[in-house]
């Protein structure tokens, strides 16, 4: 009987998740056609096409801002984006927050203890989104 070597490749080790300096991929060089299969090859390119047809629009921040009007001793004030009328605010010297002018524009319930009950105001303006006309108009009468 002959003696055969059986040769086992080295897989570098990672550190981190990475892998070491100077480490060459497999595929370093040599055509995609040769190391994947048409299908998967197919696969890729499709959902490729797909992302950047889509883009990261869903994925930033801002994507689905609304803009808001607050009211305020019957002076009506209009600003583009939630966070974008508490930092103006908040630069004027008024106490507020993103997250209370939002629960004002949503109507949501606010709990104190036992008690409960839908949010009003958030400092000192009564809020609503601007496409909302009808819910506000009758307060600047």
């Amino acid at each position: 009987m002959e003696n055969f070597e059986l040769y086992i490749p080295t897989i570098p080790k990672r550190k981190n998740g990475y892998f070491p300096k100077g480490h060459i991929p497999f595929n370093k060089g040599i055509p995609q056609s040769i190391w994947m299969d048409g299908r998967k090859i197919r696969k890729v390119r499709k959902y490729l096409e797909i992302g950047r047809r889509l883009g990261n629009g869903k994925c930033l921040a801002g994507h689905n801002k609304k803009r808001i009007v607050g009211i305020k001793n019957g002076i009506l004030t209009a600003f583009s984006s939630i966070s974008d009328a508490a930092r103006i605010l908040k630069s004027k010297g008024i106490k507020v927050s993103a997250r209370n002018i939002c629960a004002v524009c949503h109507g949501k319930i606010v709990k104190n203890g036992k008690y409960s009950s839908i949010r009003k105001r958030a400092g000192g303006y009564q809020w609503f989104f601007a496409e909302e006309t009808e819910k506000y108009m009758n307060l600047l009468k």
